[in-house]
This record gives structure tokens, sequence and C-alpha cells, in this order.
């Protein structure tokens, strides 16, 4: 594997980073389970914490990876296993909108990892294009 070591640096940064999120706010689950706006609220502000931790995640990863690889769904995986494992086993504040709020984060954490990667092949684009002009401009 040619990206061992990134995606060790980068599996141990999200993981570390996605279990903070989760201790930190888990007195804000117990909201999720409030029917109307407010849990509603809450449950997508969950949401959207973790898409943006998988987005820019995942494309600051691809952004230096050449091959085709498919690390970046590792990436989301990872994001999404501690405050899954929260909810599903630690958290007793939730016990009716416990399954939503799983398929709440994991959905969140997917549709970060894929738009993630669309943004990260586009820089991937621009860095080789960089990269190029620079060496152009070394060999002449």
């Amino acid at each position: 594997m040619q990206h061992g070591a990134r995606l060790f640096a980068y599996t141990t940064w999200v993981v570390m980073i996605s279990l903070a999120i989760i201790v930190f706010t888990n007195r804000f689950l117990e909201f999720v389970t409030d029917p109307g706006w407010i849990g509603l609220v809450t449950l997508l502000a969950f949401g959207f914490v973790y898409l943006n931790l998988s987005y820019i995640s995942v494309k600051r990863f691809v952004r230096k990876v050449f091959e085709q690889t498919k690390l970046h769904y590792v990436l989301a995986l990872l994001i999404f296993l501690p405050p899954g494992f929260w909810v599903g086993f630690m958290s007793d504040e939730i016990e009716g909108s416990r399954l939503i709020t799983i398929v709440v984060l994991a959905f969140s954490c997917g549709l970060g990892a894929y738009y993630g990667h669309r943004s990260g092949k586009r820089q991937q684009k621009e860095y080789i294009e960089k990269l190029r002009q620079k060496q152009q401009a070394k060999g002449e």
C-alpha cells in the first residue's frame, strides 16, 4: 500500500476528532427525542457537524492521492464509528430516536465522503497542474 502512512495519519486524527465531538456534545443528544422542531434541529445539527468533518477530511486526503482508490470510504466509516457506537450503546437518553439518529449520522458521513471526494479530485487536478508548471519552470 503506497499511501499507508497517510491513511494511518488521517485515520488517527479523524477518529480522535470524531470521538471528541460526540463526547463533548453528548449532553445535547437528549434533545433529539423532543417532538417538534427542537428535536429536528438538534438531529440536523449533529448530521451537519459529521457531514462537514467527513467532507473536510476526505477532501484533504484525496487531494494528494494520485491513483484511483476507495480509501476515502474507510475514512467516512471511521468518522461514523465513534458516534454510532456512542448512540447505539452508551446513550440512554435517546431510546426512541436511536435508529433515526444512527441513520442520519451514517447518511451524513457518507454524503460528506461523496462530495469530499468530488471536491478533492478537483483540487487534485489543480495540484497536478501547479506541479507541472513548477517542473517546466525549473527545466527552462
